[in-house]
């Protein structure tokens, strides 16, 4: 039982100093005061964990003292003490907020059940705000790192949005921080402190993506033992963020979409719909607008997610953030890893040369594996891979990293159509139009290195 500080509010002076030997007794400080004015005054010159007050008083009585300690605090706890036949009063005290109220006579135990009672809720109540600050600090937009003007524009746009139910979609490459932006939308929204909930579309088997979504009643389907809530019902409340809803099966889409437009969902084995508040954000690396034109994505859907879009670019097209994520990463890791690292700054050139397939991830990737195997205390640029120690030729936008003992110029065209087409998911239109090339142009290129999904080629890494 820590040592609390109390302030014990009683007119009744025989009463207030056989209460004040006890509390003490207890293990706690104490303040015994006469009057509701000493005790205001008394928690405007200090802080005090808990304060105990007489019901009816002269002057100032306990409620009038209760409403003024919670316009001062709404944190500090106070117990109320009520004579027999003012129970209505008491519960009075507790709808404005009172931890408790005793009743006299009560005995020692009592008061000492209450005030522990009382203290371990305000301790409770308090580490709940902290988490609750942790959290909202851990996904502030301050957390998403660059100053380039293109992701300066994004962070803008989403700060804009973010007490809006406007549903979003977040778009840009694997590894760009999608699913980081989609939790700083809501820990910083007003559904902060409901759920988020991650569906990750791409890795649910279409036969179970209906009853993981909806859920179902027991008895459904053969196997259904138990009633079952889906991601949405989990969600109430709060936000579900559809990672990869390119992904999502046609037949799938229209139940979205219903979700969308109506606000109810479609629980299997219950013939009534169910009304849901969630707020929904999505995320794809792919483009919705191609898949909308090749007829694997509905329109209406499309239009529906698009309320918001907000796009994070690639890190390579924010070369100059590179400095400032590396050492936000390293900052993280020393914490994490409890290990203190310096990095070389030649060791940062290089990343700014390099293209970053994989994007922050692969910087956090790498980070922790250079830091975890280091010996030194500096990384250097020894110690980087060699594929980011090769020298880096610029032309226009592209970069090219040339290896000392040369290379076959035919490789190179080779290697620059498979990228295009396995960027793009093998799409020649989408392909060609990204390579500055017509279709026939590609289709004839692609015979002369006969490249073809699912042949062996794909195995290269690009």
């Amino acid at each position: 039982m820590r040592k609390a500080k109390l302030i014990l509010v009683d007119d009744d002076r025989n009463l207030l100093r056989v209460l004040t030997y006890q509390i003490k007794e207890l293990g706690f400080s104490v303040v015994p005061l006469s009057s509701g004015k000493e005790a205001l005054q008394r928690l405007r010159d200090d802080s005090y964990d808990l304060v105990i007050t007489d019901l009816r008083m002269p002057e100032m009585d306990g409620l009038e003292l209760l409403r003024r300690i919670r316009a001062l605090s709404e944190d500090i706890p106070v117990i109320v003490l009520t004579a027999y036949g003012s129970i209505d009063k008491a519960v009075e005290a507790v709808k404005l907020g009172a931890s408790d109220f005793l009743s006299k006579p009560f005995e020692k135990v009592e008061i000492q059940h209450a005030i522990t009672k009382a203290l371990e809720l305000a301790d409770l109540k308090q580490e709940n705000r902290r988490l609750s600050e942790a959290v909202s600090q851990r996904f502030e937009f301050d957390g998403l790192i660059g100053s380039s003007k293109s992701f300066q524009e994004t962070i803008e746009m989403a700060t804009q949005l973010v007490d809006f139910n406007s549903t979003v979609l977040i778009t840009g490459e694997s590894g760009t921080g999608k699913e980081l932006m989609a939790r700083a939308v809501h820990y910083n929204s007003r559904r902060r402190n409901q759920p988020f909930v991650v569906v990750n579309c791409g890795a649910i088997p279409s036969e179970l993506m209906e009853s993981e979504l909806f859920g179902y009643q027991k008895g459904a389907f053969t196997g259904a033992a138990t009633n079952r809530k889906g991601k949405f019902e989990v969600a109430s409340g709060g936000t579900v963020f559809l990672d990869e809803v390119g992904e999502l099966p046609l037949n799938m889409q229209v139940k979205l979409l219903r979700v969308l437009q109506e606000k109810e969902i479609d629980v299997l084995g219950d013939p009534l719909p169910r009304a849901v508040d969630v707020r929904i954000v999505a995320a794809t690396n792919r483009d919705l607008f191609t898949l909308l034109q090749e007829g694997s994505f509905r329109e209406d859907l499309y239009y529906r997610l698009s309320v918001a879009p907000l796009h994070i670019p690639p890190l390579r097209e924010r070369v100059e953030d590179i400095p400032l994520l590396t050492h936000f990463i390293m900052g993280k890791l020393k914490q994490r890893l409890e290990k203190e690292v310096a990095i070389d700054e030649k060791v940062i050139e290089a990343f700014q040369r390099y293209g970053w397939p994989g994007n922050v991830r692969e910087l956090e990737n790498l980070l922790e594996r250079l830091v975890v195997f280091n010996r030194t205390g500096t990384i250097t640029r020894g110690e980087l891979p060699a594929h980011l120690r090769q020298p880096v030729e610029v032309m226009g936008t592209v970069q090219l990293q040339l290896p000392d003992a040369g290379f076959s110029l035919e490789a190179l065209e080779r290697d620059i159509l498979l990228a295009a087409l396995k960027r793009h998911d093998w799409n020649q239109s989408r392909a060609a139009r990204y390579l500055g090339i017509t279709r026939n142009t590609l289709i004839y290129r692609m015979q002369k290195f006969d490249l073809k999904k699912g042949g062996s080629h794909e195995t290269l890494d690009t």
